[in-house]
């Protein structure tokens, strides 16, 4: 206490210059609108040249945390490709050398809506004619196919869904490369049913069912599902149950594909037929 009171009796005049001093631009600043205004422009001045330094070093002390925020984002999006990546790798995989064919395109697209459940169902994804999508091009995953677009707009498409009563594909059985028409009959929606498979040809459970290629939507040879169960149909036919290897459930990405040169073939096989 006595060295404050020690320090006030040496500094007195000094202090008391100052607060004359604080006392007169008060009075100036209150008294005047020019003074007052650069007054307050100084104080703005002076808030900003502060809050930046101030800003600057919360930036700096904050490094840590957004280099650990960057690194997770990172780490995400690296993840995401792998995904892709393994899933593109798969498709290889299941389409053999048709993914390399050059009479086939194929694009990227992602489901934005499906369903399963109903007798007619239908995906829309996120390609429209913009991205040169087309009606009547098909539709395929990883895991075989999933259906074939029948709507475009400029940035989406729908997709008429394997799971479709209205929808057969020409398949056939890998192993003999008997042909028959594959449907959907509504019911569990992992299972489909071929048809058209003659009594004589000889058929057995867990025999895998392929892509015929009789049509210019889709190529020879991609993997749809295994034989599940074989039923006679009269006395010409199987009814052979098929359980599919495409889970629609879990649809993420898929990829649309368009065959070149599918015009040509088009106006071809029409001339023949109109004959």
């Amino acid at each position: 206490m006595n060295s404050l009171i020690r320090f006030l009796l040496r500094y007195q005049f000094f202090l008391l210059f100052l607060v004359l001093e604080v006392f007169s631009f008060w009075l100036l600043s209150r008294h005047s609108y020019y003074q007052q205004s650069k007054f307050e422009d100084i104080g703005r001045t002076i808030t900003g040249i502060t809050s930046n330094r101030i800003n600057k070093v919360t930036q700096y002390l904050k490094l840590a945390q957004t280099n650990s925020t960057f690194s997770q984002e990172n780490l995400e999006l690296k993840r995401q490709l792998a995904i892709l990546s393994t899933k593109y790798d798969l498709l290889k995989i299941k389409l053999g050398d048709t993914l390399v064919d050059p009479l086939y395109s194929y694009k990227l697209a992602r489901v934005v809506n499906n369903s399963v459940n109903k007798q007619y169902n239908y995906l829309t994804l996120d390609l429209g004619s913009q991205d040169g999508i087309e009606r009547e091009m098909g539709v395929v995953s990883a895991q075989g196919i999933v259906g074939i677009v029948a709507g475009v707009s400029e940035h989406y498409c729908t997709v008429i869904s394997l799971l479709n009563v209205d929808l057969k594909i020409s398949a056939k059985l890998k192993r003999s490369n008997h042909f028959g028409s594959l449907y959907w009959d509504g019911k569990y929606y992992r299972d489909v049913t071929l048809s058209d498979i003659p009594q004589h040809v000889v058929v057995n459970v867990g025999d895998t069912v392929v892509t015929s290629g009789f049509s210019s939507i889709f190529p020879t040879g991609i993997d749809l599902g295994t034989i599940k169960s074989i039923e006679s149909k009269g006395v010409n036919f199987h009814s052979i149950t098929v359980r599919l290897f495409n889970d629609f459930k879990q649809l993420n990405t898929v990829w649309v594909m368009a065959h070149k040169h599918d015009d040509e073939r088009d106006v071809l096989e029409n001339a023949v037929n109109s004959r």
